[in-house]
């Protein structure tokens, strides 16, 4: 395909850059085929590929690799979704603030979690958000924190719950204290005052996370620094899976005092610190696209975040301490 000219390609692109194809680049970033994209916006899949045809010829390269498996997004497409998606949520939020003014509550959020907080805090908080806005619909993933802060920067979500992120083109605000602590059954390793030493563990497995965690890697940087060697090291990824193992004393594992809570207060996993290594305490936090604002419905939702974490803090404080 021919290179267009930059000024005549930046002109063509904005006279056929409309919501539909705007859409349809997001949706099959998503979805990974042209069918499912095309059945997300409304539209057949002829009608999505001469969409994409007009794309590529307006961008002046290709924007879609096709294959047997199906059709994604390259470099190029990928660049042009992630705009489209923040064109998208900046005209819903526009949509937003103008029913905000005739008093009407309504929009979607696009929202992605970690996994500790999209398990163990998010559920309680969406019962407690549709029961204040029910005309508000609330799109959630949830994944890693490395892949959610992926899935936020190329504009697949516009909001997240994360354990942390390094990267300057997010916000990120904190709302809820956590502590990261380490889990056994009880009685299987020596403690005291709910402190073990490194060389009560050393003869154990580990139980980890699954790559991407920020649970995982700060729990690594903890033993690390506690010159702690495991015997081995199982990686079972989901927390629950984790769990089970360690409830049936198969070895240690670290993580967030919102996932153990339950069963540090049924008896069935005692918690410790690791001697020499302070409190693994990190914040949950809000994070968005530094360059946008949030919209009404967006704004509800953290203030109800914030409220309903506040009680299960209480919770899981309470848990840990008795």
């Amino acid at each position: 395909m021919a290179a267009i000219a930059a000024d005549t390609k930046r002109s063509v692109l904005g006279e056929i850059w409309d919501a539909t194809r705007m859409r349809l680049l997001v949706e099959l970033g998503r979805a990974g085929s042209v069918s499912s994209a095309a059945q997300a916006v409304g539209i057949t899949q002829s009608t999505a590929s001469e969409h994409l045809r007009l794309l590529e010829a307006a961008a002046g390269q290709r924007l879609v690799e096709r294959s047997g498996r199906g059709s994604r997004l390259n470099d190029a497409g990928r660049v042009l979704a992630a705009r489209a998606a923040q064109a998208l949520a900046a005209l819903g939020a526009g949509e937003e603030e103008l029913a905000d003014l005739a008093g009407l509550k309504t929009g979607t959020i696009h929202l992605g979690a970690s996994t500790a907080p999209g398990v163990y805090l998010l559920p309680d908080t969406l019962g407690c958000f549709q029961r204040d806005y029910p005309s508000v619909n609330v799109e959630v993933e949830v994944a890693s924190s490395g892949e959610i802060v992926s899935r936020l920067l190329s504009g697949r979500i516009q909001l997240a719950i994360v354990g942390g992120a390094d990267d300057p083109r997010l916000h990120l605000e904190p709302f809820v204290e956590d502590e990261i602590v380490g889990v056994a059954a009880p009685g299987l390793i020596a403690q005291r005052d709910g402190v073990a030493g490194s060389s009560s563990l050393e003869d154990l497995m580990l139980l980890k996370r699954e790559p991407g965690s920020s649970t995982q890697e700060a729990a690594d940087a903890a033993l690390e620094q506690a010159g702690m060697k495991p015997r081995g090291i199982w990686e079972l990824g989901a927390s629950e899976a984790i769990k089970r193992a360690a409830r049936a004393g198969l070895g240690v594992a670290f993580l967030s005092r919102y996932a153990v809570a339950e069963e540090v207060e049924r008896g069935e996993l005692t918690v410790f610190r690791l001697a020499g290594v302070a409190p693994l305490i990190r914040s949950f936090y809000v994070a968005h696209l530094a360059t946008r604002t949030l919209s009404p419905s967006e704004r509800a939702f953290v203030a109800t975040l914030t409220r309903c974490c506040a009680k299960n803090a209480a919770y899981a404080e309470a848990c840990l301490a008795d």
